[in-house]
């Protein structure tokens, strides 16, 4: 009886030194991505000049308007977006557009955007600086890795 107990309890030790060996590592590389985000968003706060008055940190977003519109976007206006968006974790730009057309209001983008969008005006420039949790999250989409920090250079015409 003490035999089997005894290779039960070595097979479950065995059992848990496999799963920590598994588990920690992929919880180390967690830890590296939102270490490495953190410094993306730090060295980008820096990055924006000090005297800059049109800069929103909201929510998961860091909205930095370089040039100020005037006139408001009003509900199921369309903008056309001038924007090159660009993964910072390996800085790989994965979208690129002269002529993106949105619907003041759409769900269908990230929600990086949908927080930002009421913040820009027509005619104006900037950069989006969206969290992993506030773009693709976890996921990989196309060239954008998991836990990527999004950084869109825009004009909203």
């Amino acid at each position: 009886m003490n035999k089997i107990i005894a290779k039960y309890t070595l097979f479950f030790s065995f059992l848990a030194l496999i799963f920590a060996q598994v588990t920690l590592p992929s919880c180390n590389k967690i830890d590296q991505r939102e270490d490495a985000e953190e410094t993306q968003i730090t060295n980008f706060k820096k990055s924006i000049a000090k005297d800059t008055l049109n800069v929103y940190e909201i929510d998961g977003i860091i909205l930095d308007i370089q040039k100020l519109g005037t006139e408001e976007y009003m509900p199921d206006d369309t903008l056309t977006l001038i924007f090159t968006g660009v993964a910072m974790q390996r800085n790989v730009t994965f979208a690129k557009n002269d002529t993106a057309r949105v619907i003041y209001g759409d769900n269908n983008l990230i929600e990086g955007w949908k927080i930002a969008l009421p913040f820009i005006k027509k005619n104006s420039s900037g950069i989006l600086l969206v969290t992993y949790n506030k773009g693709y999250g976890k996921e990989r989409v196309g060239v954008v890795e998991p836990y990527s920090t999004l950084k869109f250079t825009f004009t909203a015409q």
